[in-house]
């Protein structure tokens, strides 16, 4: 591990004593930085929802960026914030083309979960997810499975996990005491945009790992890596998915736009903040249906916008697609099953607006 920046940071700190600390890990891959954006915009979220490193989070920010956009070689950032300071850091990228020919062999964790709420942070509270792993692999394995108190399959200890059965892909429902990664989220989307695989929200138990004809994990240093095993029991390792949907996030992460000039669009052109409830860009708007494809997909619902407004423009050398519309035309669309809508709301990415609210609004989307 290479120290690239770091703050003030003392042994008096709760990150050293408690364990309270956030941290991001990012990939940069062929000179690009995978889905800056969306880390800075989960790392400050839990900043503020925890109360973690506010005063220094702004300028770990701006370091970052700054550190991220004079890296060439391919490797892995980790930033971490806590309430004297932050550091940021790099390490060699160790993934080979071995591995996602091979697959990696996960062990079923012995020690269940509760439900804690704080699993749906990524902090430095992480001494479980450090010895499950260390002794997973004393075993002859790549890393360990948790399972909650219901025998629900939740995540290894670093990454998430997904199963496909014939065309749809499974991962977690809404209320799994799990981190959600940013890499799960993108290739959600490109699986099911790009790809045109069904998705499928559920409780996963262990009994029915045998239903499943495939697996895989994701983070944000491997992106998506075939699994071979769960414990005795074995997956076909699909390689060429698993690099075609590698591929497509890189693809992605290229046209991955400021959230901060997104909005500031939005406002300039189209609303006042007052009007505005939640801003949300999702996936590719020829997978929604439209005829070409647009470089920024952005939604706006507002509380009084009486018909679909749409708008293509080009701006900052982008082509953008702008829906706007009220949660009153939007409630009456769902009605009507209009399937790109389901799709724009369920596959997306929020950048304004209360996040709570947005994700229960998204559950009654997705059951409706």
């Amino acid at each position: 591990m290479i120290l690239l920046s770091r703050g003030v940071l003392n042994w008096d700190d709760k990150a050293l004593k408690f364990g309270l600390g956030i941290f991001e890990t990012l990939l940069i891959k062929n000179k690009q930085v995978y889905f800056l954006e969306d880390h800075i915009y989960r790392l400050l979220a839990s900043s503020e929802k925890l109360d973690i490193g506010k005063s220094f989070a702004k300028q770990a920010v701006h370091d970052l960026k700054q550190i991220c956009s004079d890296l060439k070689e391919d490797q892995i950032i980790r930033l971490t914030l806590c309430d004297s300071g932050y550091s940021i850091e790099s390490r060699e990228l160790t993934y080979t083309l071995d591995n996602y020919k091979n697959g990696f062999s996960l062990e079923i964790y012995p020690y269940k979960r509760g439900e804690n709420p704080m699993l749906r942070f990524k902090t430095t509270s992480y001494i479980e997810n450090h010895i499950a792993r260390e002794n997973a692999k004393k075993t002859g394995f790549d890393d360990a499975v948790f399972l909650d108190y219901k025998s629900n399959i939740l995540e290894t200890s670093i990454a998430n996990i997904i199963f496909r059965k014939k065309n749809t892909f499974y991962t977690n429902g809404e209320n799994a005491f799990i981190l959600r990664g940013i890499a799960q989220k993108n290739i959600r989307g490109i699986l099911s945009f790009e790809l045109g695989y069904k998705l499928s929200e559920e409780p996963l138990n262990i009994e029915e790992l045998e239903a499943f004809d495939e697996a895989f994990i994701c983070n944000s240093a491997m992106n998506m890596m075939p699994v071979k095993s769960i414990g005795n029991l074995s997956y076909n390792v699909n390689t060429d998915l698993a690099i075609t949907v590698n591929n497509l996030l890189e693809v992605h992460s290229r046209y991955e736009l400021s959230h901060d000039d997104v909005i500031k669009f939005v406002r300039t052109h189209y609303l006042s903040d007052e009007d505005i409830k939640y801003i949300f860009i999702t996936g590719s708007s020829k997978r929604l249906g439209y005829s070409k494809e647009r470089d920024v997909d952005v939604f706006v619902f507002d509380n009084d916008t009486k018909e679909q407004n749409r708008s293509l423009v080009r701006h900052l050398g982008y082509d953008w697609d702008i829906n706007i519309f009220s949660l009153e035309l939007v409630e009456k669309m769902m009605h009507e099953n209009i399937e790109f809508l389901v799709k724009a709301i369920t596959e997306s990415t929020l950048i304004y607006g209360d996040e709570g609210d947005f994700e229960n609004f998204k559950k009654i989307i997705s059951i409706s």
